[in-house]
């Protein structure tokens, strides 16, 4: 099963996983059993257990957003899933999987933070045929997949989170800290990214800080610090006219890796083109990186390593 099977069978799914438990909520504290689907604007009072039952065919979340313009802060909080990865992570095969908050066919929501959302089954956020979504000052820890995967997002802002240690379970799949899978017009800004990534034996090093999938396109990845992944950015499919740009991409992937791993498709690397990509006209420039793979159609003119002065580094 390839990654676009995966997420095309997810999101098809997802519509209806979400709709059970439905509840309108201001505040939201303790164990949570059931879907809560938030109709106005919401927030979190006390950290959350999520223990909602992975019975529905796609995604269960724990929370869910219902409807439009409105907002769920998390008020320093944390949304605790029921795995520790890669300790019962969800298979490329699973029907069935639980994953933090969902925003799916929702336009102008928030997810605001600071707070932590970790421990779930495939993803920490995922974002589906959304837009003008917002999610700021969030850290995605040890979520088994990526900490955020989107699908058909777009004019969407992500701006001064922290991915770390995510994909430790992702049996496979490509994932990392966001995955930006048929995206477009979408900003990553002013974001950490450490420690994304596993290592698969059979398939290799697919895994990222910032993975382009399928047609992903017109994205803005700026002012990033993404060290310690699997790849600190990663290119597939045919994603096309994206912008890479003063961003720190050092340190991927983690020494560790590179003592531990060493066949040629173990080899990560700070910026990577996949054999598979056969996409064309993304813009790297500006960056402070040291590693690069070209695979597939990837640009031949290797963009690292690329060492910008103190001074320069120092304004972004």
């Amino acid at each position: 099963m390839n990654r676009v099977t995966i997420l095309c069978a997810t999101v098809a799914a997802a519509g209806v996983a979400f709709g059970v438990g439905t509840a309108r909520a201001t505040d939201l504290k303790g164990t949570i059993t059931n879907t809560v689907t938030i109709l106005h604007d919401s927030q979190l009072v006390g950290d959350v257990t999520c223990a909602v039952p992975i019975t529905q065919s796609g995604a269960n979340p724990c929370i869910a957003f219902g409807t439009d313009h409105i907002k769920l802060k998390l008020n320093g909080h944390t949304i605790t899933g029921g795995v520790t990865p890669p300790a019962g992570c969800s298979l490329p095969t699973d029907a069935n999987f639980g994953v933090g908050i969902l925003a799916a066919g929702r336009t102008h929501v928030e997810i605001q933070g600071p707070g932590v959302i970790q421990g779930f089954e495939r993803w920490g956020i995922f974002l589906f045929s959304s837009d003008h979504v917002t999610v700021r000052e969030i850290t995605a820890n040890r979520n088994c997949w990526s900490g955020m995967q989107t699908g058909f997002t777009t004019e969407s802002k992500f701006a001064e989170d922290n991915w770390v240690n995510n994909a430790a379970g992702s049996n496979g799949a490509n994932c990392g800290g966001i995955c930006l899978f048929n995206s477009s017009n979408n900003m990553i800004i002013k974001s950490t990214f450490h420690g994304n990534g596993s290592i698969d034996y059979t398939i290799g090093n697919i895994d990222f800080g910032i993975g382009f999938e399928g047609s992903s396109n017109q994205n803005q990845v700026e002012e990033n610090d993404i060290g310690g992944n699997a790849n600190g950015v990663a290119f597939f499919d045919t994603s096309s006219g994206n912008v890479v740009r003063h961003n720190v991409i050092v340190g991927n992937p983690a020494a560790q890796v590179i003592k531990a791993f060493t066949a040629p498709n173990q080899q990560g690397a700070d910026i990577s083109f996949l054999l598979d990509f056969m996409g064309a006209n993304n813009v790297i420039e500006d960056n402070f990186c040291l590693t690069y793979l070209a695979g597939g159609a990837g640009p031949a003119t290797a963009p690292c390593p690329n060492l910008k002065g103190e001074e320069e580094l120092d304004d972004h």
